[in-house]
């Protein structure tokens, strides 16, 4: 998970998720369900210090069957195992969250969650705005 704010980097955490997920499509959203969270916190922390109003949350998804069982509230037979706990975007979509589809070579998190070779962590660290200092 990576947070920005003005398109500055604010936060990030990377953990390795507690339940076996059974296909991509489950791992995304139960990803997907804690940046949620954590983004909604920030959210509303922000909120406070600012006095502002709340503004949504974008949420940038890699996985095309993930984002359709985001917006979709109809049961699927293939996704039936899946905890009801990872159905918490959809709760609260409307107007706190849009979920976005993102491109896998722009997804910026998976610089933290994946072992890349040289060349893409490259490209990735300068997506997620972080620079190498040993260069300088």
């Amino acid at each position: 998970m990576a947070f920005y704010l003005n398109e500055n980097l604010i936060t990030w955490c990377s953990q390795k998720q507690k339940t076996v997920a059974l296909s991509s499509c489950e791992s995304e959203l139960m990803a997907a369900t804690a940046a949620a969270k954590q983004a909604l916190w920030l959210r509303n922390l922000i909120s406070e210090i600012t006095k502002e109003k709340p503004k949504a949350v974008t949420l940038f998804v890699d996985n095309n069957s993930a984002i359709a069982l985001m917006k979709n509230p109809v049961f699927h037979g293939r996704s039936k195992h899946i905890d009801i706990k990872y159905h918490f975007i959809r709760e609260c979509r409307e107007g706190q969250i849009i979920v976005k589809r993102v491109c896998t070579e722009e997804q910026k998190a998976d610089a933290l969650t994946k072992a890349l070779p040289a060349g893409k962590l490259s490209v990735m660290r300068h997506l997620l705005g972080v620079r190498d200092l040993s260069v300088c």
